[in-house]
Parts: C-alpha cells; structure tokens; sequence
C-alpha cells in the first residue's frame, strides 16, 4: 500500500490550491442573465442588487446604505410584498435595518422574527449517535478533500431524505481531472450550502423570504418566496436553485405524492402553484434531522468519512478542531461571506 508523501498528502490526491478550487466553484455558476431572463422580474434591478449584496457581506457597503439606495426600485418592482417585511440587514444581530434608516424607506418596520419561520422543535432520541443539542449550537460542516472519493453517495442520499426534484441537488461534487494518462489525478470538492455569517442571499430578498437561524443555518421560508431568483445569482457558491415542478415521475411511480420534510413542514403531494414549487431551494444541513439529534443525511452516509458536523462554538468539539487546524480553509474567502462549511487541504 503506497503511503502518505513527506506533506501527509495521499500520493493520489493533487496539490491544488485555493484558486484553483475556487475556480472550480465559479465554473458551475449560472449566468445572471440567462437565469433571470427565465422570471417575471427586472433582469438589472436583480444583478445590480446581487452584486451589491455580495459589496455588503465584504464590508464595502452598509445594509442601510444598500436598503437606501434600492428602496424605490423594489418597491416598484414588488409593491406589498415587499412593502410589508422588513429590509434584512446581515450586518445586525436581529438581521434587519436600522429603525431609524427603515422608517425613512418603503418597507416594513420589525424585526427579522416577525417573518422568519417557525420550526416545530422536537426532542433528539435517546438512543441517537450525533452530539446532543441545546439550541446553543452553530452548526459547521467539515470537508475532508484528502478523503473524499467522489463517489456521490452525498449527492444521492441528500436527494432521498429531501426529496428534491429534477435540477435540484443540494449536495453536488464538482470533478476536475489534472494530468495526462496515465498519470492522472482528479480534485473531488463537494459543494453543499455554505451557511454562511454574512450571506449576501440574505441581504438580497426583497421579501425577506431568506434569513439566518441562529444556529447559524440559512433557511428559506417557501410561503413568502416569490421567486424572483436573486438570491440565486448572489450567492458566491452557485448553491441555490429553483423549482420548476418536475417530478421523477417516469422513474419512480407517484414520485410526486412523497412530502419533502425539510424544515419540519409537511406541505403533502406536490402541486402545481403549492411550495415549494415555484421557490428557490437549497441545503438546510438537514434541519428536520438536526432537530431530531441527528446528522445530515450527506454526512451519515459518506463512505470515506470525509464529511463532519458539528457544533463550531463547543472549542473542545472535533469540528470546530478540524475547522482550526492549519489544513482548514473556507471556498472564496475573499467575498467576506465567512462559511460555516470548512475543507480540509
């Protein structure tokens, strides 16, 4: 059995960096336009807002002076809808603007909990294996790039607990090869939702549909989406994608009747005009597992043990130990965005 180089890195595993990895990220991102040009909503308001909001979780804008300046345009885009939320604000513990600034604006005056969805909390079995829980927690996931074999059991698993329909999978695993036969290498980075402290996907809901938990997982509420995609072209991490209402149909018999059970909702069989069709979708770490005291479905079922989860804050954690040690990184740590997903190098 061949061992380890003078590094620890397997002699199968590639030396790439952060770029490289980050170029990988940016490849699979869909085109603004092309995305947008798909919706009924202004295609310019929705990148002009998705850059800025991208300005904001780097620090080169203020949320009051991002709400100040596209306060008009989205009231005349969204008109009670987004008259009646509050502007988020990533920036501020409750996730929403300054009174004073709101109250000069079109948009509701409160508080992020005044939309934010109501999770059934419910208590972890006593015979669970995953860390217990007591809503103290900020959940991280942990990547091991050394361990993963790129065999998307992640992916697949992900899409049976939750359910997601065609052109939705929450967990991908972006490939890239490096070499020449025979010497041949490839680079496996799964790419789930980054849950990130600052997350421009917030900053830019119009309807304040998007927000963050405080256990540090960014959720969708389905009954206030609206669709308008957004969130989608701001996020750095191309982690977000719409549903069209597809089924698998054809390859499972009455695919379509079997309720999803993200978020601890059960919305029943999939109709057309019913949530989440017609909303934006993504990776919640499993939040209905959470819940229950267990992990994800991605990381019980990944065979090489590359994926970890944990509680962040709990120093004494292995989580929040993989996530300082010197071979841990965060995907674009240039876009400010802070991720609660690290990747072992």
């Amino acid at each position: 059995m061949s061992s380890a180089g003078d590094d620890g890195r397997q002699p199968s595993i590639p030396d790439v960096g952060k770029r490289e990895l980050d170029a990988m990220v940016d490849e699979e991102a869909t085109d603004p336009r092309e995305e947008l040009s798909k919706t009924d909503h202004d295609t310019e308001l929705g990148i002009a807002m998705a850059e800025d909001a991208k300005r904001v979780s780097r620090g080169e804008l203020s949320a009051d002076e991002y709400w100040s300046k596209y306060d008009e345009a989205a009231e005349a885009e969204f008109g009670e809808a987004y008259r009646q939320t509050p502007n988020p604000s990533i920036e501020s513990e409750d996730q929403t603007i300054d009174s004073e600034t709101a109250e000069s604006l079109g948009c509701s005056v409160g508080s992020m909990e005044s939309v934010a969805c109501e999770l059934k909390a419910q208590e972890a079995p006593a015979d669970t294996t995953a860390a217990d829980t007591d809503g103290d927690e900020r959940w991280g996931m942990v990547i091991d790039l050394q361990k993963c074999v790129g065999c998307d059991s992640c992916t697949v698993a992900c899409k049976a607990e939750n359910r997601t329909p065609p052109g939705v999978s929450y967990n991908v695993v972006m490939e890239e090869e490096h070499g020449e036969f025979p010497n041949v290498s490839r680079t496996n980075v799964p790419r789930p939702c980054m849950q990130c402290e600052e997350p421009p996907c917030v900053q830019v809901c119009p309807v304040s549909a998007t927000y963050k938990m405080d256990n540090g997982v960014v959720n969708i509420d389905y009954d206030r989406c609206i669709g308008c995609r957004y969130c989608m072209i701001a996020c750095p991490y191309g982690a977000r994608y719409f549903d069209f209402g597809e089924n698998y149909d054809d390859e499972v018999d009455e695919a379509g009747e079997v309720t999803s059970p993200e978020y601890g909702v059960d919305r029943g069989e999939r109709e057309e005009g019913k949530s989440p069709i017609g909303n934006v979708r993504k990776c919640s770490f499993c939040t209905h597992r959470l819940e229950r005291g267990e992990e994800p479905a991605c990381v019980e079922t990944c065979i090489g043990d590359a994926r970890n989860m944990g509680d962040l804050d709990d120093s004494e954690s292995e989580v929040a130990e993989m996530a300082a040690s010197t071979r841990a990184f965060q995907l674009k740590e240039s876009e400010g965005t802070d991720p609660n997903v690290y990747y072992l190098k």
